[in-house]
């Protein structure tokens, strides 16, 4: 085992999706594949042996030779030329393989004085069908989010110690004895992108409108809508926070060890592939915004103490009519500390199985859930509140600079009723993606 910082892991997933083009460039794609698999175990704070190496990546069915074979040491050798040759005369930070090890790591060399860095691609998904950058740029952002986050999902080493917080009230669902032949699932909130093309051609821009979250909603859409087909085109690429990533290398660990007395190893999917029938074979973790829960919203929240206000930056009391409103978008650009706030519920699941929620308004908020759900001094103080409860909910307000997490404070914990609540019928309320889809996309775009 080795420890890095969160703030490394996320340059080091971040530079590897940007480079991860060229190391796939080659005629087949065994290099890529070993890079994936050193990124997934590096990410996990974990160096794989020669062995493990060799079994998951090149060794054929009934095989069993890598005592004898030099294949994994070749390929390391070629990797860690192919980085060499594809950093010569580039400054700045740079994937590296230190010698006599399986992992990536990440080395900052000097930028010449004489020489601007080169400006970081960002971009900023909101409701409502407006342009952002370039569709290369975009793509290449996504590879960040989307590739590099799901090689964290490719879950850790078994000879990594169980982390004392799997035993805790919050994870013992997963690993009870009623629920032993039932695999774990990490469900990870995402965001569906529509492709916008130019006179009806080339897609050069990406578009997000909350109430179009699937293929099926897009087609739903143009059937309203022919006029928009060809300017409006599925590309099959989704949104995930970036926050995912850091969560993910607190929470997969837990999930793993949790998994240690059953037959079927964890999975991991996105949001808008969970079905019905996912839902009711796996105990469901939830990792992700508020507004990215997709099918377990409405049953949430008919269990739920609180409402979605105007937007799901907000929560409402029932009880009380209190709100709690994050304020992480009015001083943007300004380092003054802003509200943010997380959320953890644990609810059984529609056939036996369970659903544990660790979510947030917005990344802040999710990366301190993830840190509180993997701490067993914080989970002592939260079942405290809730008795112990296996049904619960719990509300945390967390201050932060950016996606610095400064502190964080427990609002409000209770227990849950939750009988009924995947029966179906009447929502609980109106969400603010629920608005009637007929002319919502045409509105938001004018005037944009």
């Amino acid at each position: 085992m080795f420890f890095d910082s969160n703030e490394n892991i996320k340059r080091l997933v971040a530079e590897a999706a940007r480079i991860r083009e060229e190391i796939g460039s080659s005629r087949t794609d065994t290099m890529l594949r070993l890079f994936d698999y050193l990124l997934e175990h590096s990410t996990a704070g974990y160096a794989p042996k020669e062995l493990e190496i060799y079994h998951a990546i090149f060794a054929k069915a009934g095989t069993n030779d890598a005592g004898q074979d030099s294949t994994v040491r070749v390929y390391i050798h070629k990797l860690r030329k192919k980085l060499d040759e594809y950093y010569t005369d580039r400054a700045g930070p740079r994937i590296a393989i230190p010698k006599g090890e399986y992992r990536l790591t990440l080395i900052d060399t000097p930028i010449p004085a004489d020489e601007e860095p080169t400006p970081p691609i960002t971009i900023a998904i909101t409701n409502g069908l407006k342009k952002h950058k370039t569709l290369a740029q975009i793509v290449a952002i996504f590879a960040v989010l989307n590739v590099a986050v799901w090689t964290l999902m490719a879950f850790a080493s078994p000879s990594q110690p169980v982390p004392p917080a799997t035993d805790t009230f919050f994870w013992r669902p997963l690993s009870q004895d009623g629920m032993a032949k039932r695999p774990n699932l990490i469900v990870v909130g995402d965001y569906y992108l529509i492709g916008e093309a130019i006179d009806d051609k080339e897609v050069t821009h990406l578009v997000r409108d909350a109430s179009v979250n699937s293929r099926e909603d897009l087609e739903q859409y143009l059937a309203n809508h022919p006029q928009d087909y060809g300017h409006y085109i599925d590309i099959n690429l989704s949104y995930l926070p970036t926050s995912t990533a850091i969560a993910l290398h607190d929470i997969v660990p837990i999930v793993k060890a949790a998994d240690r007395n059953k037959a079927r190893p964890s999975a991991s999917i996105i949001m808008s592939h969970l079905n019905p029938d996912i839902l009711r074979k796996s105990n469901i973790v939830y990792i992700g915004f508020l507004s990215g829960l997709g099918m377990l919203r409405d049953p949430l929240f008919q269990a739920s103490g609180f409402s979605i206000g105007e937007s799901y930056d907000e929560l409402i009391d029932r009880k009380t009519g209190k709100r709690y409103l994050a304020d992480w978008g009015m001083f943007e650009g300004d380092n003054r500390p802003t509200n943010d706030f997380g959320y953890i519920a644990s609810v059984p699941g529609p056939a036996g199985n369970h659903v544990l929620i660790v979510a947030g308004t917005r990344d802040a908020a999710v990366m301190q859930m993830a840190e509180i759900v993997s701490d067993p001094e914080q989970l002592a103080i939260l079942s405290k509140r809730v008795s112990g409860s296996r049904s619960f909910e719990a509300l945390y307000q967390v201050r932060s600079i950016g996606n610095m997490n400064l502190d964080s404070s427990l609002l409000i914990a209770r227990q849950l009723q939750t009988r009924g609540i995947w029966n179906g019928g009447k929502p609980s309320q109106q969400f603010p993606d629920t608005a009637p889809q007929s002319s919502r996309l045409n509105e938001r775009r004018i005037g944009n």
